[in-house]
C-alpha cells in the first residue's frame, strides 16, 4: 500500500498555482525541504518534464528523494544536496524557477537572484512565495524583492493573500527581456 502524501501547506498550494505548470516543464526548486512541493510537481511532470531539487540539509535532501522515489522514472526527479549556487548549472536549463520561505532572496545583496537568470530559458516564471510571520514583515519582503526583481526581469508582479490568519506573499517574475516579440 503506497505511503499517504503529506498534506501541503497553503504556501505550497499557491506556489504551485502560480508556477502554471505543464507536463513539458523543467522545474527546479531551491530549498526543497522534505519534498512535499517536489512530490505535487513531479505529478504533473507526465511529459517530458524534469524536476531539480536543492537543498541545503542533508535529512531533508534524503526525505524529499525517498517521497519522489515511487512516484517518479528514475531521472525524473534529481536531488541536490548542496546550497544553491546557479553557476553549478547550465544556462538557460530551467522554465520554471521556484522556493518557498527561502530568504536569501531579499535578506542578501540580491546576487542569488541575479544569477538565477543565467539558468533561465526565454518564457521562464520564477516564483517565490513567503509565508512571513507579521502583514509588516510581509510588506518589507514584496517592496524589497520588487526592488531586486524588477531591474532583472522587467515584469514583476506581487501578490498577497491571508489564509488562516497567516500573511503570504508572491513574487512572480517573468524573463519579458528574452521573450520574442511577435
Amino acid at each position: 500500500m503506497p505511503e499517504p502524501k503529506a498534506l501541503a501547506p497553503a504556501r505550497i498550494k499557491w506556489a504551485l498555482e502560480l508556477l502554471e505548470l505543464t507536463p513539458d516543464s523543467s522545474v527546479i526548486e531551491i530549498g526543497c525541504g522534505s519534498g512535499i512541493a517536489a512530490e505535487r510537481v513531479c505529478e504533473q511532470l507526465t511529459g517530458r518534464g524534469s524536476y531539480f531539487g536543492v537543498e541545503k540539509s542533508k535529512a531533508a535532501c534524503d526525505a524529499a528523494f525517498a517521497r519522489c522515489k515511487a512516484i517518479s522514472p528514475p531521472g525524473k526527479a534529481i536531488f541536490w544536496n548542496r546550497p544553491f549556487d546557479a553557476r553549478d548549472r547550465e544556462p538557460a536549463l530551467f522554465d520554471r524557477v521556484f522556493a518557498i520561505n527561502v530568504n536569501m532572496f531579499w535578506t542578501d545583496d540580491g546576487a542569488q537572484l541575479r544569477d538565477i537568470r543565467r539558468i533561465m530559458h526565454r518564457d521562464t516564471r520564477l516564483v517565490l512565495v513567503y509565508e512571513p510571520p507579521s502583514a509588516d514583515q510581509r510588506s518589507k519582503i514584496a517592496r524589497t524583492l520588487k526592488q531586486r526583481l524588477t531591474p532583472l526581469f522587467g515584469v514583476v508582479t506581487t501578490k498577497l493573500r491571508t489564509v488562516a490568519g497567516k500573511p503570504m506573499l508572491a513574487a512572480i517574475a517573468e524573463d519579458v527581456f528574452r521573450r520574442r516579440t511577435p
